[in-house]
């Protein structure tokens, strides 16, 4: 299904989905119709690097991300999806997501899906019935039922 997900730049109103597993599960579930990408573009993203040593002494810097920590983070996203039950997104791309009716922002909309996974079983939990569950919450937002 990920090639019905086309390229339209960022359109007015609309968030960037967070570069991790559930803002790619977010735009699975979401689906075509309220998500669309623009190709990723040249990085220069500044990353705070952070070292623990066995004494407990931390040292961090920044510098400008990588292409191998793009790939690293794409290669994570793509090992939950594939351990959610879902497959792989192309990469080299942002996400861009329309936000529900009845969602205030994007802090609402992840709190959401915060409270719907807080409130799943701890029992017989993983990543396929954690996606299952944060995917009928999003259906659930798009049909304006509020806090499902």
């Amino acid at each position: 299904m990920w090639q019905r997900f086309h390229g339209h730049g960022r359109p007015e109103g609309w968030i960037e989905l967070t570069e991790n597993g559930w803002g790619a599960i977010a735009a699975w579930f979401a689906g075509p119709e309220n998500v669309t990408r623009e190709p990723m573009g040249e990085r220069t993203d500044i990353v705070r690097v952070a070292c623990e040593r066995a004494d407990g002494t931390v040292t961090s810097w920044e510098e400008t991300i990588t292409e191998e920590d793009i790939r690293a983070i794409e290669d994570d996203i793509d090992s939950y999806l594939t351990d959610s039950g879902l497959p792989p997104r192309p990469r080299g791309y942002r996400w861009f997501l329309r936000l529900p009716g009845g969602v205030r922002d994007q802090e609402d909309f992840w709190g959401q899906l915060g409270e719907a996974d807080s409130r799943m079983s701890h029992t017989n939990r993983d990543l396929v019935r954690e996606a299952a569950n944060l995917g009928a919450t999003i259906r659930d937002l798009y049909a304006g039922k509020q806090g499902s």
